[in-house]
């Protein structure tokens, strides 16, 4: 789990498109990331696949969210958070803002830097772990990444509590280990 804190300086004004990072191609996010690295501050925040099989997806995103501002190297007078939660641990104001993503520059740029960041990790992974395709598939659930899992069974950076994963070593108690639920 990967989470991006950012602070603009004022005025700041890109050349190219900053917008929710789903939105753009990776090129086109690799080229806003360096940007916003040349007009902004940044923190980043990143969660262990473990932690995330410990506490769950949802307070593992916050622990990053954190982790992120935590990061800055001055501290913000105002959070703007995506999503309609706040975030533990912190003493400071915070305004959520639901799909903040596609509606805050500061809020895209976190955004942005969170998934480049990712990416490069995923890119990593993809050397340590080359028989899984996270270079193609960033670690979401395609085919070829459940068939890669069934061939080969989980990495050491699988998430046991990411369902194709524990549904094959049985650990799902809604299924067995049987992998035909997959379809490949």
């Amino acid at each position: 789990m990967v989470a991006g804190a950012v602070l603009l300086r004022p005025r700041t004004r890109f050349t190219v498109l900053v917008d929710d990072s789903k939105r753009l191609t990776a090129l086109a996010r690799r080229r806003a990331f360096l940007q916003i690295l040349a007009n902004a501050e940044i923190g980043i925040g990143i969660v262990e696949p473990s932690a995330i099989d410990t506490r769950n997806i949802f307070h593992a995103s916050l622990e990053a969210m954190r982790q992120a501002v935590l990061q800055l190297p001055e501290s913000p007078d105002r959070l703007l958070i995506d999503g309609p939660w706040a975030v533990p641990g912190l003493d400071l104001p915070m305004t959520p803002v639901v799909h903040g993503d596609r509606r805050s520059l500061a809020i895209a740029c976190a955004s942005i830097v969170a998934k480049v960041v990712r990416d490069e990790l995923m890119l990593a992974y993809d050397r340590d772990h080359p028989c899984y395709g996270f270079a193609r598939h960033k670690g979401y659930p395609t085919a070829a990444h459940l068939a890669a899992l069934i061939e080969h069974g989980p990495s050491s950076i699988h998430r046991r509590s990411f369902r194709p994963v524990a549904r094959l070593l049985g650990s799902d108690p809604c299924v067995g280990s049987d992998p035909s639920w997959l379809g490949v």
